[in-house]
C-alpha cells in the first residue's frame, strides 16, 4: 500500500509539473509543437470554404449543452471549433448562422463571432443576431434548428457541442436539402445517429483536440500535448497501481 502511494505521488507530482510547463510554453513564443492529426478535422475547413462560395451561410449547432455541470466542457470544445470555422466563414462574406439550445451560450457564441468579424476587418458587417437561442430543452432545440435550415439559405451544416440523439433532427434536416455537413460530439448517442449522415465525423476525445487541428493556435496546441502527456500519465498510473496490487505490496 505504501508503495502505490508513493507511485500515485510521484504521478500526481509529475502532473502538476506538465501543467506548470504547458502554462510557461503558452505564454511564450517559438516554434509550435507538433500534434497527432485527427483526420475528420482535416477537410472541414476546405468544406466550409467551398460551401462559402456558392454565397449561402454556415449554419453551427452548437448544442444543448450549458457552461455550467456536466456538459461545459464539451460546450467549450464546441465553442472552439466556432472559432476555428468562423474566421474562413467570414472571410468568404458568408455570415455564420449559429445556434444554441442554452442561454449560457448566447453571450459567448456572440464574442467568437465578433472577434472574427474584427480579426477580417468587417466589424460593420457583424449582426449579433446570426447567434440564436432556439428553444430550452435539447428535443425542442433541435427541431427548431432543423426548421431554420430548411427556411434559410443554408449551405454547410456543422454539428458539434453537447447533443444526444436529438441531433438526427438536425443532421435530416440537412440531408433533405442535400447539405455539406460536418460533425464533432462527444456522446456515443450523437455519434450513433450522426455517423449514417457523413463522412466528416469526429468523436469522443477528437471532440476536444478540435481547437488545436483546425485553428493551429498555438494555445491550443500546446494544450492538446499536455493533454496527450497527462493521458500518458493516468495510464501509467493505473498499470503501475495494478501491478504492485498483483505483486501484493
Amino acid at each position: 500500500m505504501d508503495a502505490q502511494v508513493a507511485l500515485g505521488t510521484l504521478l500526481l507530482l509529475i502532473g502538476f509539473l506538465v501543467l506548470v510547463l504547458t502554462l510557461l510554453l503558452r505564454s511564450r513564443k517559438g516554434p509550435d509543437p507538433s500534434v497527432r492529426s485527427v483526420e475528420p478535422f482535416q477537410s472541414i475547413q476546405a468544406e466550409i470554404g467551398h460551401a462559402a462560395e456558392s454565397g449561402g451561410a454556415i449554419h453551427i449547432a452548437l448544442g444543448s449543452g450549458a457552461l455550467y455541470g456536466q456538459d461545459a466542457i464539451t460546450s467549450l470544445a464546441g465553442l472552439q471549433i466556432v472559432e476555428s470555422l468562423v474566421d474562413t466563414a467570414v472571410s468568404y462574406g458568408a455570415p455564420p448562422i449559429v445556434t444554441v439550445g442554452d442561454p449560457t451560450l448566447l453571450p459567448l457564441a456572440q464574442d467568437v463571432i465578433r472577434r472574427a468579424y474584427e480579426r477580417n476587418r468587417g466589424i460593420g458587417a457583424y449582426d449579433p443576431n446570426n447567434v440564436r437561442f432556439v428553444a430550452p430543452s435539447p428535443m425542442a432545440y433541435a427541431a427548431g434548428a432543423a426548421s431554420m435550415i430548411g427556411l434559410e439559405n443554408i449551405t454547410s451544416n456543422v454539428v458539434t457541442g453537447a447533443f444526444g440523439a436529438e441531433a438526427s433532427l438536425v443532421a435530416d434536416a440537412a440531408i433533405q436539402r442535400d447539405l455539406s455537413s460536418s460533425g464533432a460530439v462527444g456522446a456515443p448517442v450523437a455519434a450513433g445517429v450522426l455517423f449514417p449522415t457523413t463522412d466528416q465525423l469526429a468523436v469522443g476525445e477528437e471532440l476536444y483536440a478540435a481547437g488545436a487541428q483546425m485553428s493551429n493556435k498555438r494555445h491550443y496546441l500546446v494544450s492538446l500535448v499536455a493533454h496527450d502527456i497527462l493521458r500518458v500519465i493516468l495510464i501509467l498510473a493505473i498499470f503501475g497501481s495494478a501491478i504492485l496490487a498483483f505483486l501484493g505490496r
